[in-house]
């Protein structure tokens, strides 16, 4: 059952007399997510948070946004997090609601990289922290290596934080770490369109998995629903989205990645 507005008439039909009651059906709110866990960026540089509450027909959609340590960064009302020195803390998201309903995300501020250390091929889309625009049909490790130009390390992980050899292939929630001594710099994460449960392919097991979030039998995470939403249009995926991977697989027309 869903939020709103219902009325119910009560009917006696021997004396034609009828009655109404307006009930207002109230959606609790059950948790938020953020749509990053852990983020690394530059001392000076700016960045959005996005908190999303559940369920999505949740009456107060109200968010408020808090940094650990407003030493090494800030955040306002709308979630744009500043970087102000290096070091480790954390933003907390809690509900407007219920302040016992919270959610964290990391952020790392690292040293400010120069423009040419790390240059990439014009065929990707660098979004702030999200890479599109990978080809499909040739997104290995291998692949994407070739399309950054840097003399730090490239290391390539997947959804589940493993390290990918350079056969692999790179798909939706993978991260491209770029780390000097070890330590990481940068974290970019991969968003392959159509590519709804990370695997670094489109066919019909994506068709399955956005299905059954469409049904709400099974949820997809922020980054699912990003690489979901076929029409970039930031919405949550649609019967329509599941059209297009459906003529994309089909091969009728093909998934534009940026």
């Amino acid at each position: 059952m869903s939020s709103g507005l219902a009325t119910i008439t009560v009917k006696a039909d021997e004396n034609n007399v009828q009655s109404e009651i307006n009930i207002s059906v109230y959606s609790k709110v059950t948790g938020i997510e953020l749509d990053q866990k852990e983020i690394y960026i530059e001392v000076g540089e700016e960045f959005k948070i996005n908190g999303i509450i559940n369920p999505e027909d949740a009456d107060e959609k109200g968010i408020y946004y808090s940094s650990v340590d407003n030493n090494i960064v800030t955040i306002d009302e709308n979630g744009f997090i500043v970087a102000q020195a290096e070091g480790d803390t954390s933003i907390i998201a809690t509900s407007k609601e219920n302040s016992e309903i919270k959610a964290e995300c990391k952020v790392n501020v690292v040293r400010k990289i120069a423009e040419d250390e790390v240059i990439f091929d014009s065929s990707l889309n660098v979004d702030n922290l999200y890479i599109s625009g990978l080809d499909y049909n040739a997104n290995t490790v291998l692949d994407i290596k070739q399309k950054i130009t840097t003399n730090l390390e490239i290391q390539i992980i997947n959804n589940k934080n493993q390290i990918l050899d350079s056969t692999d292939l790179v798909g939706t929630g993978s991260k491209i770490l770029i780390k000097e001594n070890e330590k990481i710099l940068k974290e970019y994460t991969i968003i392959l369109y159509g590519d709804s449960n990370g695997d670094g392919k489109i066919n019909s097991v994506d068709l399955l998995v956005l299905q059954r979030h469409i049904l709400e039998i099974e949820p997809l995470e922020a980054i699912y629903r990003k690489a979901s939403n076929i029409n970039k249009n930031g919405k949550k995926p649609t019967s329509v989205d599941l059209l297009l991977i459906q003529r994309h697989i089909l091969g009728l027309k093909l998934i534009q990645q940026f």
